[in-house]
């Protein structure tokens, strides 16, 4: 598996506290996924009670992380 972050995926990681390990983690365990497109995938998953959005697209055992952000509790939609 090897994980491939943009530059803006890097930008929210540094600014929202987000290690490369949450993101791995979140792809390999996220309770729940949505395809947004025909290659873009949106996943969360809960850890310590926060919940973790990683969208990606994956290409075979790539994956290259777009974006990420902790889902705010009172959020009633998926951005």
């Amino acid at each position: 598996m090897k994980i491939i972050y943009s530059r803006h995926a890097s930008y929210k990681m540094g600014k929202r506290g987000i290690s490369e390990g949450d993101i791995k983690e979140a792809i390999v365990k996220g309770q729940r996924r949505w395809l947004q497109s025909r290659d873009t995938v949106k996943c969360i998953y809960t850890k310590n009670g926060k919940e973790l959005v990683v969208i990606y697209k994956q290409n075979r055992e790539n994956y290259k992380v777009i974006t990420t952000y902790y889902k705010d509790a009172n959020e009633n939609n998926l951005r």
